[in-house]
């Protein structure tokens, strides 16, 4: 999620929450659930990265009636957190988590000043996308695949990842959910412009941005200039900057070029082509529009249906389906959780991480509280995945399988890459001139590329940038 996106779906929050249910919890003994735990007091007496193997011997061996402690969380959405709290404890009653409200906008300050400062950070720490790459490169978060985790990443959903890892391939978090983006778009809307609804003719459509401006320009002629394709340039834009996975940054040399060039080039010509609209990402006009009749498509990653269209589209029940996006999938948003290197809550830290966030039952407990998909790869093929059952918002959806899509289809499709501090630049810049790409069409690729290197050298001065 974005900078400006969050306080609209913050708000948003409660009436997801309402229509997400709980469905079955798929809970089981705590004999069982022991199975997750991992013996960590001995992997850490021993001093050694010990193995994956090592760790599944010991699984057996913990009750998680003997973990203990108190682990801090600081988290800009509370709410949506105790739900899986409450669920943990039910197992590992001996473990207090406490949550702490930390705004989004303030978290990485609160963080970096803190830590700075001597003060204590929590054993928790969330890694928003805009902020991820800063986070990973304080060099306080720990290495979740050597001792005494052991997290595996062939456990992992693939495109995950790189989103959880640093510039040297450190796995440093769990991510929270699967990321991958899709199209969403309005199916009366769709059959009256595209003479279909369905996801994957709609798809084949609009396969590749060519195909995109095309089928743009037929839709602004076909309803004398009503209906454009997107509502904003910013979705254009973010879109295609997301699928252009680059490793662009070399130590200190910033190739904004290469990470720049095409999604510049392809957003301009969908704004000379006059088939997107003119509203400002993030602001009111912005997600008033997604009740609206005037666009056919909309960004969503894997946590929009939930938090941001069906709240604010709420007579849309039945009218929306996602469809991939052109040129395929790309991440959007999402938020990794680390364990502090300084930590004295470690294995109780590791305990919840792992039951919530990395095991087949958390993920049963995510998609039933929040319709989150787990990152958890054996998840989907357990007893508890989600693959046949109905999802929180799939009748919204014209009773379209969301889960297939972000997972099945959406996800090994999505490129993503490891983390680097100029990625929150990069975001930051896009969003400041955006809004000056849509107002001066005298501004084309060539100067906008030239105004985007001009803003990333202001805020990243010692870098090189290319």
């Amino acid at each position: 999620m974005k900078r400006k996106i969050v306080s609209a779906i913050l708000a948003a929050v409660l009436v997801a929450s309402s229509l997400a249910g709980c469905g079955n919890s798929g809970a089981g003994t705590k004999n069982e659930t022991a199975e997750i735990g991992q013996n960590m007091e001995s992997a850490e007496d021993t001093g050694t990265a010990g193995s994956a193997a090592e760790a599944e011997e010991s699984v057996q061996d913990t009750n998680p009636e003997d973990i203990n402690g108190t682990v801090v969380i600081w988290d800009w959405d509370g709410g949506t957190q105790q739900k899986y709290v409450d669920k943990f404890n039910e197992v590992y009653p001996n473990v207090t988590i406490e949550v702490q409200d930390v705004a989004w906008d303030d978290y990485m300050t609160k963080l970096q000043t803190s830590y700075v400062s001597g003060m204590e950070l929590p054993d928790i720490i969330l890694g928003e996308m805009a902020w991820r790459g800063t986070l990973f490169e304080m060099n306080i978060c720990e290495n979740l695949e050597e001792a005494p985790y052991y997290l595996d990443r062939n456990d992992m959903v693939p495109s995950s990842i790189p989103l959880a890892s640093d510039q040297n391939g450190n796995i440093l978090g769990v991510e929270m959910q699967v990321t991958p983006a899709g199209f969403a778009y309005k199916r009366d809307l769709a059959v009256e412009y595209l003479g279909t609804d369905d996801p994957e003719e709609v798809g084949e459509m609009i396969k590749d941005w060519d195909a995109f401006l095309a089928v743009g320009k037929q839709v602004n002629e076909k309803s004398g200039g009503k209906v454009k394709m997107m509502a904003s340039l910013g979705d254009v834009l973010l879109s295609v900057i997301n699928q252009n996975v680059v490793d662009y940054v070399d130590g200190a040399n910033v190739d904004i070029t290469e990470k720049m060039s095409r999604p510049l080039d392809i957003t301009m010509q969908m704004r000379d082509a006059g088939i997107i609209g003119n509203v400002e990402m993030y602001s009111a006009s912005w997600y008033s529009a997604y009740a609206s009749d005037e666009y056919l498509f909309y960004e969503a990653g894997a946590w929009c249906p939930p938090l941001v269209i069906v709240p604010n589209d709420p007579q849309g029940e039945g009218n929306w389906a996602v469809t991939m996006p052109p040129e395929g999938s790309f991440n959007l948003g999402g938020t990794t959780l680390s364990i502090y290197k300084d930590s004295k809550n470690k294995e109780a830290a590791w305990a919840y991480l792992q039951f919530i966030y990395f095991s087949e039952q958390g993920g049963s407990y995510m998609y039933d509280l929040t319709g989150n998909y787990s990152c958890y790869q054996p998840y989907y093929s357990s007893g508890y995945s989600p693959m046949e059952k109905e999802g929180p918002v799939d009748k919204f959806f014209g009773g379209q399988s969301l889960v297939k899509y972000y997972v099945e289809e959406a996800a090994p499709n999505a490129g993503t890459v490891s983390q680097t501090k100029y990625d929150a630049i990069i975001n930051d810049v896009f969003q400041a001139l955006t809004p000056k790409f849509m107002s001066d069409t005298s501004i084309d690729s060539a100067k906008a590329l030239e105004l985007f290197k001009e803003e990333v050298a202001l805020k990243a001065p010692d870098a090189k940038i290319q």
